[in-house]
């Protein structure tokens, strides 16, 4: 299925759960973790790119375009400001996100965003799994897919302040898409789960 929805890879992020590293660029199953979350997206795409700010040769060597938040938007915003940006330089209807630090997203994971949304009208999906504990729904708010005409809405709410994806994406018409395995929204984000983390 030949979708128009592009990928944008979160790498901008300050590391401050890893100790300040570059998560992206720490070695989980023998690669860079953000180059198995590349992997993961970059087949169900139009075109792949990783959105980093720092150590940009060492992601451009691995063949995909990469580009650093735009200048003007707020440092420390979190990964709204590379949601942002990727919005305002996407040529494609949709523009997938997702954080460098999960490396087993499902391959069916664009399709079946896309295919909700259309089918209920929305400008965002995003992908929810139920708690094991709680038995509760989890929502992957940086594992979101959105249409580009949220960018006017992501821009006013960034330049006011907000910092939390969630907020952005209740502020759009947006659908919770549910998955059956939580593995697949594995975030790798702390050097417990990086270092103790079987492939599930």
């Amino acid at each position: 299925m030949d979708l128009p929805v592009d990928g944008w890879l979160l790498c901008g992020g300050e590391g401050r759960r890893m100790g300040g590293q570059d998560k992206g660029l720490l070695a989980w199953q023998a690669q860079p973790l953000a180059l198995h979350a590349a992997r993961a997206l970059a087949p169900q795409v139009r075109r792949l790119t990783l959105n980093a700010n720092r150590h940009l040769d060492q992601y451009a060597a691995w063949g995909w375009p990469v580009m650093p938040d735009d200048a003007d938007l707020p440092s420390k915003a979190g990964p709204l400001s590379g949601m942002l940006t990727g919005l305002r330089h996407t040529t494609a209807d949709w523009l997938q996100f997702s954080p460098c630090d999960s490396p087993a997203l499902p391959a069916t994971l664009v399709a079946r965003l896309w295919q909700a949304a259309q089918a209920a009208q929305a400008l965002i999906a995003v992908p929810c799994s139920t708690d094991a504990v709680t038995g509760e729904p989890r929502h992957h708010w940086t594992t979101v897919l959105a249409h580009r005409d949220t960018q006017p809405i992501l821009q006013d709410m960034l330049h006011q302040g907000e910092r939390r994806v969630g907020e952005w994406v209740r502020a759009c018409a947006w659908i919770g898409v549910c998955f059956e395995r939580p593995a697949d929204f594995i975030n790798i984000n702390t050097p417990e789960t990086l270092h103790g983390t079987p492939w599930q």
